[in-house]
């Protein structure tokens, strides 16, 4: 297959890069071995210093493991996975990731001293604390792929938001309406039967739904949210990719 590798002068990290990804997809080297450096620069028309910048951008994305000795080795498989947890945490990112056009929908916004035993323990609340709960839904086309049940200890709230607030992420809608910057976040992953999301999914009440508890922290290490994640089993589909050298 003949390609035209000659790039244009402007960006061209970003375009060798994308290059080099598409090529590694399209399995385009013999035994998914690299070229090397010199060979790559010649083909794409750029310094090996732009080149050595690209592969260590798809390198740190797992799309290339660097082999001392060896050399580069592309990863069509890697390269080719959607929805990929260990790139980004945000679940409409993870859903455009794998080809639909999510949307986001927050219900039943509400302040209650009826907070769950999983949001105590996470942010230390105490008998009668109060808390802002609302309900965020991540929809594929008019299907509820995700439920996300949060918990806000009502001292970081700042206003409500009034009627639909946009496919904002998590961590900005939190840092439009709360105070403090969210920085971190601890993952806790469980399986358990829920009535109310398995509803919502429609799917039988006995099904297991995958239950994903996350506590959020801000800069100064204090716990800001809790929010307990459902998935739809027929909607949704989450990768992680671990590097073991």
């Amino acid at each position: 297959m003949a390609l035209n590798l000659k790039l244009e002068r402007n960006t061209l990290r970003g375009q060798a890069t994308d290059l080099l990804l598409a090529m590694i997809k399209e399995k385009h080297f013999p035994d998914n071995k690299l070229p090397g450096e010199e060979e790559l620069a010649r083909l794409m028309g750029v310094s090996r210093a732009t080149v050595r910048e690209a592969l260590s951008s798809l390198v740190r994305l797992g799309y290339i493991t660097k082999k001392h000795g060896k050399g580069n080795y592309g990863h069509p498989t890697i390269a080719n996975l959607p929805a990929r947890l260990d790139m980004t945490t945000d679940f409409l990112d993870l859903l455009k990731s794998q080809g639909r056009s999510p949307r986001v929908v927050h219900r039943d916004l509400r302040r209650t001293r009826n907070f769950s035993p999983e949001a105590g323990a996470a942010l230390g609340l105490a008998a009668g604390d109060e808390v802002v709960k609302l309900d965020r839904i991540y929809y594929l086309d008019d299907m509820p792929a995700i439920l996300a049940e949060i918990e806000i200890p009502v001292q970081r709230l700042q206003q409500l938001p009034e009627g639909e607030v946009g496919n904002l992420t998590f961590k900005d809608f939190y840092e439009t309406y709360c105070t403090g910057e969210l920085v971190k976040m601890v993952i806790n992953i469980k399986s358990r039967i829920y009535h109310r999301g398995a509803e919502l999914f429609n799917v039988d009440m006995a099904t297991p739904l995958l239950w994903w508890e996350e506590k959020w922290l801000t800069l100064e290490d204090e716990p800001a949210c809790y929010a307990g994640i459902y998935f739809n089993p027929g909607a949704t589909s989450i990768t992680m990719v671990v590097n073991l050298v």
